[in-house]
């Protein structure tokens, strides 16, 4: 890993969360240097929803791809990345290939991260005053190997969390609960968008999530954003909402955004 790579990331977001920031594009942020920088196939950010009964159900809601169609979105609600979320400490799998006794915990999410082609995992949680809410999970389609430092992954990590700390609601310092449960809400629009695409195209959930994924980053805007744009769409053209340049990929690239927009 480069040492200059990992400065200049690090300077990158610590420079946006000195300044009026935006949460949704710095855990978006997070996600791209954490892909970036470990040479990943996929880095996610995941949020605990506790609105839910058991406190254990996750949502991504920050994610950056090496390829277009991007990782099973399964393989982020299964397996390392959860049980960071929950418990609060780094998981991992260093080899997926490895089978020897004692290294075969969670058996179908390593089937399933096999199957995709990957070859390691590594869940860095996300804590704001020692609470686990969350977790930067990477995956990555090599052995993680001695290159990859924990540390850089537990500061990207860390970084997301202070943004969840100090986020803003109607011109004010909400808390982190708030600022959460904001992010998470982003979700239902994110599953309203994808039932639009999937119904569209004629495509099932996960390739339906995975091209909304693709569009967000062809159009350079988060997953939440673009959502409600597929979601505004079909609102102005129910019969057709394919007429809408939302639901298909653009002509040209847009120059990327500044992070805070």
């Amino acid at each position: 890993m480069e040492t200059m790579q990992t400065q200049l990331a690090i300077a990158d977001l610590t420079a946006a969360l000195a300044d009026d920031f935006v949460v949704a594009a710095v855990l978006h942020a997070v996600a791209e240097h954490a892909q970036s920088c470990f040479d990943a196939a996929s880095a996610v950010v995941i949020l605990l929803d506790r609105r839910h009964p058991d406190h254990t159900d996750v949502q991504v809601v920050a994610e950056s791809v090496r390829d277009e169609l991007g990782a099973d979105p399964v393989l982020h609600l299964s397996g390392p990345g959860p049980a960071s979320a929950v418990d609060g400490v780094v998981a991992m799998i260093a080899d997926l290939d490895d089978e020897r006794p004692g290294r075969t915990r969670w058996p179908d999410y390593r089937a399933r991260a096999r199957a995709a082609g990957f070859r390691s995992v590594r869940a860095f949680p996300v804590k704001a005053l020692a609470v686990p809410i969350g977790s930067l999970v990477v995956h990555t389609d090599d052995p993680w190997g001695d290159e990859r430092p924990n540390q850089f992954g537990q500061i990207l990590a860390d970084l997301a969390a202070v943004a969840l700390s100090t986020g803003r609601a109607d011109g004010r310092i909400a808390s982190t609960a708030d600022t959460v449960g904001m992010v998470l809400d982003s979700t239902t629009v994110i599953a309203t968008a994808v039932g639009i695409l999937a119904e569209y195209f004629a495509l099932d959930i996960d390739h339906a999530r995975s091209r909304l994924y693709q569009l967000a980053r062809a159009h350079r805007v988060s997953p939440s954003v673009h959502a409600a744009a597929i979601v505004d769409a079909q609102a102005r053209f129910p019969h057709d909402a394919g007429r809408s340049a939302a639901l298909h990929l653009p002509a040209g690239l847009a120059p990327p955004p500044h992070i805070g927009l």
